[in-house]
């Protein structure tokens, strides 16, 4: 190993507390999906502290990008490492679903060597860790052949716009990553910053969200007249049961018929009824005239999204109802080419050995494969990508799930490490 490496390894050791003060401050800074911006000045207000220089790229008002670059002489291959913003809740439900009944679900503590959150599950701590293992490189006045991207984007949780929830807002499944690409922040590889277990994947799942929307009769409690099945009640609602019984169904013969071993692990697309409307909450003494479920299903790269449609509706039809299906979001799956990401990946597999003292993971969890991440946003426009990072811990269901910090300092090291092979030819 050159003297050049042992430094910025030096370096990352020894922000070490560094790390975790970022992660906490990342993790509790407000930032849900929606409503980024507050999370994104955070990040642009790090960079500038620390003599690094970053764009803050404004989408809309209270969504923002911020991209820190570090400069190559244009000689060598450049990197992007991308992270995202945004939780999984929204503006709307972020104190009812997230702070209940555990505040940590949106928040960050620290306990030794844990840290404790859903935020810094995912995905402020891998930001962390990219931040420190490019301010490492930064200060070390290490010598760059082609620039190295730190990105970190808005809207790569899953959202759609549909009914009243419409506009620039909702839109999430790379929504952020995208509008960087499109506008000029690219690079010969990306690695996407999440946590993987130290598995790669470079094979994502796409994503497809239905609206499916039942109708049914008025009628007033005391002169109900039931139907003889779920499927022939005049309730709305009461309809809509029967069709998620159906669904559950189809779901599990859908998971089955396209689960595939994949090179970075089992493929597995699943589906869930994700959210139902219906009825007039102060109004229970009259049946529902209207019921709607939505529909995330879970689709292999590359899979005719007709065909899936064709397939959901023939289900639900079933029943002998009259239903509409609504495609409302499709993001297709994509898989790097092997031969276009096996630098990449044979970098990474180098400084994992170096970093850990092990060879990497065959394969990444059935999960991760089988997740929409912007993975899929650089491998639809030829830029090799893959998701790579260190262990998510125990992911609590409500707050309780925490990472371990030595785990992200040795990510940081493994991403500087990469960095350095990919962006400078320097090789431990």
């Amino acid at each position: 190993m050159t003297a050049e490496i042992s430094k910025i390894l030096d370096r990352i050791d020894s922000s070490k507390e560094d790390l975790a003060e970022l992660m906490l401050r990342l993790g509790n800074t407000y930032g849900p999906f929606g409503h980024e911006a507050a999370m994104a000045a955070e990040v642009h207000d790090w960079y500038r502290q620390n003599g690094m220089q970053s764009d803050y790229v404004e989408i809309i008002e209270d969504r923002a990008c911020v991209v820190a670059r570090l400069k190559g002489d244009g000689t060598g291959k450049s990197l992007i490492y991308n992270a995202h913003l945004d939780t999984e809740a929204s503006g709307i439900d972020f104190e009812t679903l997230m702070d209940a009944p555990d505040p940590n679900r949106v928040g960050a503590r620290r306990e030794g060597d844990r840290i404790f959150g859903h935020t810094v599950q995912n995905d402020r701590g891998c930001m962390a860790m990219q931040m420190i293992a490019g301010r490492a490189i930064a200060e070390s006045g290490a010598h760059l052949r082609g620039d190295l991207l730190l990105k970190s984007a808005v809207g790569e949780t899953g959202a759609a716009p549909t009914d009243e929830f419409r506009g620039l807002r909702y839109e999430g499944k790379g929504f952020g990553t995208s509008y960087l690409v499109d506008h000029g922040y690219r690079a010969d590889y990306a690695v996407i910053a999440e946590t993987t277990d130290y598995a790669a994947s470079w094979i994502q799942c796409g994503a497809a969200y239905y609206k499916i929307t039942l109708r049914g009769k008025n009628m007033y409690t005391p002169r109900l007249i039931r139907g003889e099945t779920l499927a022939t009640q005049p309730n709305a609602i009461v309809r809509a049961a029967s069709v998620v019984e159906l669904i559950e169904t189809w779901a599990v013969d859908f998971e089955v018929s396209r689960t595939t071993q994949t090179e970075c692990g089992m493929m597995r697309p699943r589906a869930q009824v994700g959210a139902i409307r219906g009825g007039i909450p102060w109004r229970p003494n009259r049946s529902s005239t209207y019921a709607a479920l939505y529909v995330d299903v879970r689709t292999l790269p590359g899979e005719d999204v007709g065909s899936v449609t064709d397939s959901i509706s023939a289900a639900v039809r079933s029943t002998g109802l009259e239903v509409e299906v609504d495609l409302i979001m499709f993001k297709s799956g994509y898989a790097a080419p092997r031969d276009s990401i096996a630098p990449l990946l044979g970098e990474i597999e180098t400084a994992h050995r170096y970093v850990r003292d092990v060879e990497m993971p065959e394969y990444a969890e059935d999960a991760v494969v089988g997740m929409w991440r912007d993975t899929n946003v650089y491998n639809r426009v030829g830029i090799p990508a893959l998701t790579f990072g260190p262990s998510r811990g125990r992911a609590g269901i409500q707050g309780t799930g925490f990472v371990e910090l030595d785990d992200f300092v040795d990510g940081a090291k493994i991403y500087a490490l990469t960095a350095l092979s990919i962006c400078g030819d320097l090789h431990p």
